[in-house]
């Protein structure tokens, strides 16, 4: 039994296809991906207090962390592909997922042979990114985290999806642990720049957004491209910020032509 919840599927090979991803899903937020990606040998995990996993406050005793920190998200990875006896992985990781992604990287660089990064800031928060997670941080302290993020599935999402995925969303956000979110949104507030990942690794790097992604810029991947030039660029229409559940196909070509150069 690992750390984290796991799920793996495909033919189990020496290099996973690990993803990490975005809050406030759990590791189901894949599952489309995932069909479309066999028989590649995919490994999934929950965030802490999501899914499965146990909750960042256990997470952070286990590893003598006095605070919510990415480094205990990361640790966690870590000791559970030691106990699945995974040496590298091909790493991916989308918005949340992405930051963290970045971060392991950064620390155990050996340990990734491809970084595909999906909607995401691998940066840290500027002001008004940080006023939000602070506001998020309040509310979930109330008991009232789907308030959080209950517009998430309308100005996060293109206006070229169906309003099925827009549902299908929102019944997900309302699934979740406030206090699991609260002590997520801590970690991210409190994180330092993960930028150092693109060149901290040696293989390939993909740099993913959907089109309509309000939150990740087409120019902020250029400016990460500009410090790792063999990073790939794609940009999905008809998506947004939740791409695994707007354009799911699209995305799945994609990651699956990736592993198969990182691999």
């Amino acid at each position: 039994m690992t750390v984290l919840a796991t799920r793996r599927t495909g033919n189990a090979g020496t290099l996973p296809f690990l993803l990490l991803h975005a809050m406030p899903l759990d590791s189901t937020m894949w599952d489309l991906v995932r069909d479309r990606l066999a028989p590649i040998d995919v490994l999934t995990v929950d965030a802490p207090g999501f899914g499965g996993s146990p909750s960042g406050a256990e997470l952070q005793e286990r590893y003598g962390r006095p605070e919510p920190s990415l480094e205990v998200f990361v640790e966690a990875i870590r000791e559970s592909l030691d106990e699945l006896e995974v040496e590298r992985v091909v790493l991916g990781g989308m918005s949340m997922g992405g930051t963290v992604a970045a971060t392991f990287a950064q620390t155990y660089p050996e340990r990734v042979a491809g970084l595909a990064l999906m909607d995401t800031n691998i940066g840290v928060d500027d002001a008004d990114h940080a006023a939000i997670r602070r506001e998020s941080i309040a509310l979930c302290e109330e008991g009232k985290g789907y308030e959080s993020v209950k517009e998430w599935s309308n100005f996060l999402v293109s206006p070229a999806s169906p309003e099925s995925v827009r549902q299908s969303l929102d019944r997900r956000f309302r699934l979740f642990n406030s206090a699991s979110l609260a002590w997520l949104q801590r970690a991210l507030l409190d994180r330092d720049s993960a930028i150092g990942a693109l060149t901290a690794i040696d293989g390939p790097i993909l740099l993913e957004r959907g089109a309509d992604d309000a939150t990740c810029s087409f120019a902020l991947l250029q400016q990460w491209k500009e410090l790792a030039p063999r990073a790939k660029i794609i940009e999905i229409p008809g998506a947004g910020h939740f791409v695994a559940d707007e354009q799911p196909e699209v995305l799945a070509k994609a990651l699956a032509d990736f592993y198969r150069q990182a691999a």
